[in-house]
Order: structure tokens, then C-alpha cells, then sequence
């Protein structure tokens, strides 16, 4: 019974150091030291994220894709479609999950892919690949990477990703919506 009443005791003692502390430091504004300077020396390897360009080499897409333009206009309904798809609509796993809500390629499983995923906001890589091998790869996946095929989407919803991914990097003047 006594040990009983002896933590009682010990925690309330601790309860209201720690009360009067808070009501010591209530509108107090601590001032901290800065950080020593240090000086970063940034190392790209083929494989790391937020290279740009990526030099990383995709299978190209067979014909009659690698000359295919997108057939859908670069409208604000399909880039909101897109949109959609990318951010929410693509299951089971959708593409922000990989590619990152930025496009980045720095998604929440990102460290644990190699290569890690595309980062479409890097213009020098994007303009490099066609919409027939976007098209391609969302559709077929992409052999030697973590990217999935999504045969389960309608070719429309693919020609709308493939506009949504392409504004992460200003692809084209003609690709934006003003």
C-alpha cells in the first residue's frame, strides 16, 4: 500500500515540475545558435534521384508506337483527367505513389527502386521521349524498372496521363494550357 502511494507521490511532483516549467517558458522565445557551415559536395551517379538529365537507357517502343503522336488535344479537361489518374485514379498502386505528387520521380517507395523512377520535371530527358513511348511503357511497363503495365487502362485515360506528365517539365508550348 505504501509503494502504492509513493509513485502516486513521485508522479505528481513530476507533473508539476513539468507544469511549472511550461509556465516558465510560456512567451519565452529561445534563440538558437546557427549550424556551423559545412560545405556540400553533391555526387551524381547514373542511378540517383533527381538527375537530370537521366541517362539510364529504356527498350524503345516497337512499331507503330515510337512514331505515335498523342490523338487527344491538350485540353484543360484532358490534362484534369490526367490529373486525376495519376494522382488518384491508376490502381493498385497509382503513379504519385512511384513518380512523386511533383512528377520528381521522388514518390513515398522511391529508395526502395532502382533504377529509381523517371523524373519527368527534367525537361533534357522528357523531350527526349516520345508520346508512342510513353504511351508504350504505361501500357507495357518498362523491362529492367519497377514500372508496372496498366494494360486495364482505356487508351484515352493513357493519352491523358502522357499530357498530365508532360506539363511536369513545360514539354512543348504547344502542351500547355493557358
Amino acid at each position: 500500500m505504501r509503494y502504492s502511494n509513493d509513485i502516486r507521490s513521485i508522479c505528481l511532483i513530476v507533473g508539476l515540475l513539468f507544469l511549472t516549467q511550461l509556465a516558465a517558458c510560456k512567451g519565452e522565445k529561445k534563440v538558437s545558435e546557427p549550424a556551423p557551415k559545412t560545405e556540400v559536395v553533391e555526387m551524381k551517379t547514373m542511378d540517383q534521384p533527381g538527375l537530370c538529365p537521366q541517362t539510364r537507357g529504356t527498350s524503345p517502343a516497337p512499331e507503330p508506337y515510337t512514331g505515335m503522336t498523342n490523338i487527344l488535344p491538350a485540353s484543360k479537361e484532358n490534362l484534369a483527367a490526367g490529373k486525376q489518374l495519376f494522382h488518384q485514379g491508376v490502381q493498385p498502386i497509382t503513379c504519385e505513389t512511384c513518380h512523386g505528387f511533383k512528377g520528381d520521380g521522388f514518390g513515398v517507395i522511391f529508395a526502395r527502386m532502382q533504377p529509381y523512377p523517371r523524373d519527368f520535371t527534367c525537361y533534357q530527358t522528357m523531350n527526349e521521349v516520345s508520346d508512342g513511348q510513353m504511351f508504350w511503357i504505361i501500357k507495357h511497363g518498362s523491362h529492367g524498372t519497377r514500372m508496372k503495365l496498366f494494360k486495364e487502362l482505356k487508351e484515352d485515360e493513357i493519352w491523358q496521363l502522357v499530357h498530365y506528365v508532360r506539363q511536369f517539365a513545360d514539354y512543348r508550348e504547344s502542351h500547355r494550357v493557358r
